[in-house]
């Protein structure tokens, strides 16, 4: 094995390479969605690293350990992006350094402070232009027209994708131009052209397969889902959601966008008239929100149950319409998608 070939290597060099070759190992654990695998390693590399004083190795441990916070909605996720960047500059790694820089906008981005983001976003993009890395500048385009698809700014966002996707096609990074026909699929499901909605996201779970992205693939379901309840197919949109219901507590991708699925699994079955069923999802997904900290989702969530609370000729609870009044402003969301209620 690559590690014990390490041991022909003399004094903190052969430590050295040991302690990078550890901190590569998380990453890809990390990529590959075992989370508490990826943590094991990052300390390991820490471990190793630290009487080293070796910034490499320890960037990219504090890099893994910020990512998997922030998929598990922790606490010390932003913190831990922060370290990492300090080490990279320490390095001077200016490749790495553009790279955190994103990742401390998608990290802000989860967690509801998205001004922040955009600038981290921005800070990216200007440090991959300068080392010529077209591909982080384009990718920042893509956060940023995320954040406002989120916002309501759907014009912006889908000219801003637009623009991006020749490059995408062109330069055959698949992973990439699923994820940035995903989000025109979002676009599109909010602007309700809900069949070419359908397309852009089934195009996108193919080109994530391809390149054996399986972890981003119930991400886009959910959205496919979605599509499914604003066409009026709700038993497709249940059939589909089912598994994903199943795997939640098997899966941090899946358990990352429980407030997602839970809402549109609600949504459905309001559809079908089963209105007692459409609250308790509707409930299990602000919860699940809440619990993540994921403003956006509970923003949405929030707005639903104040529609079903009028369709069933209840008054909205005051706390739940002050709390979706406080998200709105404090996400400055300037349009949401319509709730899709039942076929008259």
């Amino acid at each position: 094995m690559a590690r014990d070939a390490l041991a022909k290597i003399p004094g903190d060099e052969a430590a050295r390479e040991s302690a990078r070759a550890a901190a590569w190992y998380a990453t890809v654990l990390q990529a590959e969605g075992k989370t508490d695998d990826a943590l094991d390693w990052a300390e390991r590399t820490i471990a190793e690293a630290e009487p080293l004083g070796d910034s490499e190795a320890l960037g990219d441990a504090y890099f893994v350990k910020g990512w998997a916070f922030g998929e598990m909605a922790k606490e010390g996720a932003l913190e831990l992006m922060q370290r990492s960047l300090e080490e990279h500059r320490r390095a001077g790694n200016l490749v790495r350094q553009a790279g955190v820089l994103m990742s401390l906008g998608v990290v802000c981005q989860w967690e509801g402070q998205w001004d922040e983001a955009m600038s981290y976003y921005q800070r990216g993009r200007d440090e991959s232009a300068k080392i010529g890395d077209t591909v982080g500048a384009a990718l920042a385009r893509i956060n940023v027209a995320e954040i406002l698809t989120d916002r309501g700014e759907w014009a912006d966002a889908e000219a801003m994708l637009l623009e991006t996707l020749p490059f995408w096609k062109t330069s055959q990074y698949h992973y990439y131009l699923a994820a940035c026909l995903s989000l025109l699929g979002r676009v599109s499901l909010r602007r309700g052209r809900f069949d070419e909605a359908l397309t852009r996201l089934q195009e996108a779970k193919a080109n994530f397969l391809h390149v054996g992205a399986e972890q981003e693939v119930p991400a886009v379901d959910a959205r496919i889902a979605e599509c499914h309840v604003a066409l009026h197919k709700p038993e497709l949109a249940l059939e589909l959601l089912a598994p994903m219901l199943d795997s939640a507590s098997a899966s941090t991708g899946v358990a990352r966008i429980m407030p997602l699925i839970t809402r549109v699994q609600g949504h459905a079955l309001l559809q079908q008239g089963d209105a007692w069923g459409a609250r308790d999802a509707l409930d299990a997904s602000l919860a699940a929100a809440r619990e993540r900290n994921d403003y956006f989702e509970a923003t949405l969530t929030t707005l639903s149950l104040i529609e079903l609370d009028r369709l069933e000729g209840v008054e909205p609870a005051i706390d739940i319409v002050e709390e979706s009044k406080g998200l709105l402003a404090r996400l400055k969301i300037r349009a949401v998608p319509a709730v899709p209620l039942p076929a008259q």
